[in-house]
């Protein structure tokens, strides 16, 4: 330890004050409606090495940990005082960026003349541009669809504002008045940030601050490693799934169909580490829901449930990325979670959460007494969008449409809250009616939609939006959980799955499936209910004991829902792992996505009303790709559910 422990907690308060208050500035002086009111947003402090060294627990969206922050620092440098970097390129910035709604600041910290820090802001911008209000779309199948790419550049040079930047970025949005505001605000954020750090090294000294980073880091990650350390060294396996299209289009024809995403997680404990063996998991697809994460086994999209789960056991743990150092990755080149340069990514969300889930059932294997169902296992979001009066496009965004959470040992889960997207605030509906022309006729809870068990799963939700005129678009990304239900644990059952319908009970009416994109013309009504969590334990032994349901016999046990079942059946786990690595090991990165989509649904045709077999796999194979591959090869390893 460098420091005293006196000197390292005030500290600790001090930087924790300082990102706190970069992100009171950017909620107080943004102008989007999804950064002052949901706080889509976030700020963190990051040593020269470019791991963050304190992060907010109280306001903004607390997605920081573990953010890949070095090709960010390395693609400006050297740096000058008073610069300030802007990026919104996933490739370009190893994975800081997800995807483009999300631009990213940052600027480097001096003290006596030297840089010992770098200060970080993203906020996500309600249009980046692209084919679609919002620009986040489903069938987006180029990142270049998605808006406009913006690769590492100088906002501010040396104090002086690059107003062509500036301009160049917003004059390309549909909401170019917002995105200046909100990135404004960032620049504000960020002087905070050189202002307070000014004032602490000015009472401590810039040795004093240095070691009390460097120990900030340590601490956290001893600790992390200690809560690793309580759990019983071994693999736990899980598998699930991203759904494939369904519902009609605008024009009631069915979308086009695509495979559901697979996703394979193998979580193994030794020690005081934690290895994540994403091996098994779908190629890079084609629609846009691929995660870019640079190959960073610390990532803040794969890391998130793990810090969470650490931090909820441990709450005075220093909340920076010394959490995820005891953390190692396996992330297959060319795969859903570490996709090839120009991957669209713009509902990359739903693979996060998904993620999120896949760890959570991992934990409850790994500690039985204490596993909790899954939640909703999304938060979609609605970008709507219409022309003024004035003739310019509008665009807002409106509630965060998450669900219920899991059951937990000892409680209910919570209703219209998941605790993996917890931090998204919702707006108000008056702010909402203010902003575009849409009437909220419901925004409740979705009774009776958690899963029944000793302690149940949480309600979702129902929001439904009344169109007051025409042509009003509303394009809602990340809407999940349609037929594969949030699942229940030891004898809990599942929620309910997500409905989104056009007009319900009137002339017209639809099943939207997951929506995408749809037009409405005024008096539609379009109304979402969204998941609820699953339960967990028997109901028969709701309120036999105050602590809760125990781990049964065996260990836990996952209630899966009908339509999962049925998808396991028709397609077994080995033929699934068999089709991915085979289109991985032959088929070109470039033309992997495309194999593996024509390939899947080549397959699940041939099987007609039976299951997709072995066999099967190998004349597909074999028609598709040249040669056969037998059946011995079969690989089931990670692929235990």
């Amino acid at each position: 330890m460098r420091s005293s422990p006196v000197d390292l907690e005030i500290l600790a308060q001090r930087f924790s004050a300082v990102v706190e208050e970069m992100a009171e500035n950017i909620r107080r002086t943004s102008f989007s409606v999804f950064v002052k009111q949901t706080a889509d947003f976030g700020t963190c402090l990051v040593t020269p090495e470019g791991e963050v060294f304190a992060a907010p627990r109280r306001i903004s969206g607390n997605l920081m940990i573990g953010i890949p922050a070095r090709a960010a620092i390395a693609s400006l440098a050297p740096y000058r005082p008073g610069d300030i970097g802007l990026s919104n390129d996933p490739d370009a910035t190893g994975g800081l960026v997800t995807h483009l709604p999300d631009l990213w600041t940052w600027a480097p910290l001096y003290a006596d003349g030297e840089v010992i820090a770098y200060a970080f802001s993203f906020v996500h911008s309600s249009d980046i541009g692209g084919s679609v209000p919002g620009s986040i779309d489903w069938g987006h199948t180029d990142i270049h669809q998605e808006g406009v790419l913006v690769p590492p550049v100088r906002l501010v040079d040396a104090g002086e504002p690059d107003r062509g930047v500036l301009d160049l970025v917003t004059r390309n949005t549909r909401v170019p008045d917002q995105n200046r505001g909100d990135i404004e605000a960032q620049v504000a954020g960020l002087r905070t940030a050189q202002r307070r750090l000014d004032e602490i090294v000015a009472s401590f000294g810039v040795r004093a601050v240095r070691d009390a980073m460097a120990d900030l880091l340590d601490t956290a990650e001893r600790r992390a490693g200690d809560m690793l350390g309580d759990l019983d060294d071994g693999t736990y396996r899980f598998v699930d799934y991203i759904e494939g299209v369904d519902g009609t289009g605008d024009d009631g024809t069915p979308r086009v169909e695509v495979p559901p995403v697979r996703l394979s997680l193998e979580l193994t404990v030794r020690g005081r580490t934690a290895h994540l063996s994403f091996a098994g998991t779908s190629p890079q697809v084609l629609e846009a829901v691929n995660l870019h994460t640079g190959d960073e086994p610390g990532h803040y999209m794969l890391a998130f449930a793990l810090v969470n789960w650490i931090y909820s056991h441990d709450r005075g743990v220093p909340y920076n990325s010394g959490l995820v150092r005891p953390l190692s990755a396996l992330l297959p080149e060319g795969s859903v979670l570490n996709p090839g340069p120009g991957a669209p990514c713009g509902v990359r969300a739903a693979v996060f959460f998904r993620v999120m889930d896949l760890v959570v059932a991992c934990l409850a294997q790994a500690r039985p007494e204490s596993a909790m169902a899954t939640g909703a296992g999304a938060v979609a979001i609605a970008a709507i969008s219409y022309t003024g009066a004035d003739g310019r496009p509008r665009v807002s965004v409106g509630q965060p449409l998450t669900g219920g959470s899991g059951g937990r040992p000892g409680r209910d889960g919570l209703h219209g809250t998941s605790y993996m997207g917890g931090w998204l605030r919702n707006v108000p509906n008056e702010v909402l009616e203010d902003e575009v022309p849409v009437l909220v006729e419901e925004y409740r809870y979705r009774r009776g939609s958690g899963g029944d068990g000793a302690w149940r799963g949480g309600d979702g939700l129902v929001v439904s939006l009344r169109c007051l005129e025409d042509g009003v678009t509303f394009a809602v990304r990340g809407l999940e959980r349609m037929a594969l239900q949030p699942w229940g644990v030891n004898g809990g059952e599942p929620g309910q799955g997500t409905r989104a319908t056009l007009n319900p009970g009137g002339p017209g009416e639809r099943d939207l499936g997951r929506v995408g994109t749809v037009r409405l013309r005024a008096g539609d009504l379009l109304r979402i209910e969204t998941p609820g969590g699953g339960g967990l334990g028997d109901p028969a032994d709701r309120g036999r004991d105050a602590a809760g349901p125990h781990a049964p016999a065996g260990g836990t046990r996952f209630s899966l829902g009908p339509a999962r079942e049925a998808a396991d059946d028709r397609w077994p786990q080995g033929v699934q792992r068999r089709l991915v690595d085979a289109v991985n090991e032959r088929v070109p990165a470039a033309g992997r996505p495309r194999a593996y989509r024509d390939l899947y649904l080549a397959l699940d045709r041939a099987a007609g009303a039976g299951r997709v077999t072995d066999a099967l796999l190998d004349t597909a194979l074999a028609a598709a790709l040249g040669e056969p591959s037998g059946a011995a090869g079969a690989t089931t390893t990670g692929d235990a559910r």
